[in-house]
């Protein structure tokens, strides 16, 4: 089915983003065995993943242009140098400083190749074959979030938390080696000068806006949530006007690309938040174990792995938003039933919730990539990459700061202990009843995407 060549093109964006979707979500784990090493503070211990999350989100839409403007095999190359430098930093650092420099690092790294490993299988494939070989793309995000409770969950433990960043780098080496083996590159020439004022607005705002939301229960991260989100306005009407953009705001005015982008915004406003519902359940209510809870964790990403690889052959045969908005609706019903919960739910119940999370996220999210990458103009792939990896950052921080501010509002601060259970399950069904409002709403965007159907 596929020629040696695209066989090469997906193994190395595939891989690219299974050691992405393993670190981002395994290193969280190694927070207290990090601050231990090197003495942080709660303050200083945060700033390790936040950091990290802020690099990301600065560079994701600047390296939209930077792909188009330098090739997108060069550009993953370079995405995959940045990652082993940054990993391998993080691994012998010396002290807190030297860490937090090499997370910015790895961030960048991650940056390059969230965007550019998605937006090459997207060019180089011939459109009958895009569905499919983005299905196992992001199968492979999947299998990393998959492996990093477990897999990492015990490196940490057995050998240290600098095994967790040591043992990915073979990963890496392979990652580079099989990019290698991609001859041809996938360049839009562009000699216009780089937009710096609309990168910089773009940086602080972001910036302000992430780290702001993350402090929104304080007055200084409601004012700097504020500033940032008018200068990623202004940011806005600048691209607009610019004669060369870092980004092409005017792709919003195709209805099924700004559809996907805002379904995807508000899938992950909801399914973020969600995991820490049914890690919260599973260990304070039912008693379990951390190991043990993480083997039942497991569920929802593997049944996405093989749903994402299904939805990406059914999109050749089903118009995209009818997959999407179907895969947000079975969503809807999963977290209606985690509204359910109560210190007497059976788990047989949370299962079935994990299992429907699964199907419904993974009938989603396949097809929702597609759209957001074949909707626009070739030439633009890479920039709708990033915008891709940019709606992810945001609805996942936004969702981890709906999710603060509903525990501070109920539970105010306090230790999660038995007496305050009660509290925890009402702050809970808050979440769940969010996030079926999310769902809905991102499920009707998902249909409306049909207008942009052209006859």
């Amino acid at each position: 089915m596929y020629s040696t060549e695209e066989k090469y093109i997906i193994a190395t964006g595939s891989l690219a983003t299974v050691i992405v979707a393993f670190l981002l979500n395994a290193a969280p784990v190694a927070l207290p065995s990090i601050a231990k090493s090197f003495a942080m503070n709660n303050i200083l211990q945060n700033w390790v993943d936040t950091i990290y999350l802020l690099s990301i989100a600065v560079f994701s839409i600047p390296c939209g242009k930077i792909c188009q403007k330098y090739g997108l095999n060069k550009i993953l190359k370079v995405g995959i140098i940045f990652f082993l430098i940054g990993t391998l930093g993080t691994a012998l650092s010396l002290n807190a400083s030297m860490l937090l420099l090499f997370r910015v690092v790895l961030g960048i790294g991650s940056a390059l190749l969230n965007v550019s490993s998605i937006a090459l299988i997207v060019e180089a494939m011939p459109n009958e074959k895009k569905g499919p070989a983005l299905g196992i793309a992001v199968a492979a995000v999947y299998i990393g979030i998959a492996l990093s409770p477990i897999l990492g969950g015990s490196l940490i433990f057995n050998f240290g938390w600098q095994s967790l960043f040591i043992a990915t780098i073979p990963v890496i080496l392979l990652n580079y080696y099989l990019s290698n083996k991609i001859k041809k590159e996938w360049i839009h020439y562009d000699n216009n000068k780089f937009d710096i004022n609309g990168t910089i607005l773009y940086s602080v705002g972001i910036v302000l806006f992430i780290y702001g939301f993350t402090r929104i229960l304080e007055f200084t991260g409601q004012i700097l949530t504020i500033i940032g989100i008018i200068l990623l306005v202004i940011f806005g009407i600048w691209e607009l006007n610019s004669s060369n953009p870092i980004f092409e705001m005017k792709l919003f005015k195709n209805i099924r690309f700004a559809a996907a982008n805002l379904a995807c915004l508000f899938s992950y406003f909801a399914t973020f938040m969600i995991t820490y519902v049914y890690n919260y359940h599973l260990q304070y209510i039912m008693g379990m174990n951390s190991q043990t809870a993480g083997l039942y964790l497991i569920i929802t990403p593997a049944i996405m792995v093989l749903m994402s690889i299904l939805s990406g052959y059914l999109i050749k045969k089903i118009k995209g938003e009818y997959l999407t908005g179907t895969g947000l609706i079975i969503l809807a019903v999963a977290f209606i039933l985690l509204c359910t919960l109560s210190n007497t739910t059976p788990l047989e119940i949370i299962l079935i919730a994990m299992t429907l999370h699964g199907i419904g996220y993974g009938l989603f999210s396949s097809p929702n990539t597609v759209l957001i990458t074949t909707s626009v103009p070739e030439e633009e792939t890479s920039k709708a990459s990033a915008s891709l990896s940019a709606m992810r950052l945001i609805g996942q921080t936004v969702s981890l700061g709906i999710f603060t501010t509903v525990f501070a509002i109920i539970m105010s601060n306090v230790v999660i202990e038995p007496k305050y259970y009660a509290l925890l399950i009402e702050s809970c069904h808050l979440i769940s009843i969010l996030a079926v409002i999310f769902v809905v709403i991102g499920a009707i965007i998902s249909f409306l995407g049909l207008k942009g159907i052209k006859d």
